[in-house]
C-alpha cells in the first residue's frame, strides 16, 4: 500500500502544467520550447546523443535540446519490486485526473534470455498543430524466476520543426494550413 501511495505522490510531484492551445507545457519547472540559457542548462552536465544534447538536471530530470531549444523532458522514477501492470494501476487514476484518458496503453513481453522483460507504455499524444507535444509514461519490468523489478519514466516531447522527425513534419505541415494529419494507429 505504501509503495502505491509513493508512486501516486511521485506522479503528482511531476508538476506538469496543462496549457492553452498555443502554449507549450512544462514538466518539473522546465517549459518545452525554451532556450538552453533560459533553462539554465549551461551549469548542467551535458552530452551529445545523436542529434540532441542531453543535460542532466537534479532529481533525475533529463533535458533534451535541439537547435538550442528544449524539445524534450524526461523524469526517471525509482526502481521498485513491482510488476509493470501493478505499477500502472497504482498511478493510472492520478494520470487520468491530470490529463484525461490516455490515447493508448500498450504492453509488450519479450524473452531476452533467462529474464523476461515486459514494457508498458501509456501515452497522451495530441500532436496537433495547436498542441504539438506528447506525454508518455513508461514502465520496464524484468522477471527472473520469482524476482520482479521495474523502473519507470515520464517523457514530455514537442514537435517544433519538421526536421525533428517524420511525425513532426506532418504536424508542422498541418500548421501551415494543409490537410490535417490523421492518426493511423490501431
Amino acid at each position: 500500500m505504501w509503495r502505491d501511495l509513493r508512486l501516486a505522490v511521485s506522479i503528482l510531484a511531476l508538476q506538469f502544467q496543462p496549457t492553452r492551445a498555443q502554449e507549450l507545457p512544462t514538466l518539473r519547472g522546465y517549459r518545452l520550447g525554451t532556450s538552453q540559457r533560459a533553462a539554465r542548462a549551461a551549469r548542467l552536465p551535458c552530452q551529445l546523443m545523436d542529434t540532441r544534447l542531453r543535460c542532466d538536471a537534479p532529481d533525475s530530470v533529463h533535458l533534451f535540446f535541439q537547435r538550442d531549444t528544449l524539445t524534450g523532458i524526461t523524469v526517471d522514477l525509482d526502481m521498485q519490486s513491482i510488476r509493470a501492470r501493478e505499477r500502472w494501476f497504482a498511478v493510472a487514476d492520478s494520470f487520468v485526473a491530470l490529463y484525461g484518458d490516455p490515447d493508448s496503453v500498450r504492453v509488450k513481453m519479450v524473452a531476452i534470455g533467462p529474464p523476461m522483460a515486459t514494457t508498458l507504455r501509456a501515452y497522451w499524444a495530441p500532436m496537433t498543430a495547436s498542441r504539438p507535444w506528447g506525454l508518455t509514461y513508461n514502465v520496464i519490468e524484468f522477471q527472473l524466476d520469482d524476482h520482479v523489478t521495474s523502473t519507470a519514466y515520464v517523457s514530455l516531447d514537442a514537435c517544433l520543426w519538421k526536421e525533428q522527425a517524420p511525425l513532426c513534419a506532418k504536424v508542422i505541415q498541418q500548421r501551415k494550413g494543409k490537410q490535417p494529419w490523421r492518426d493511423k494507429r490501431p
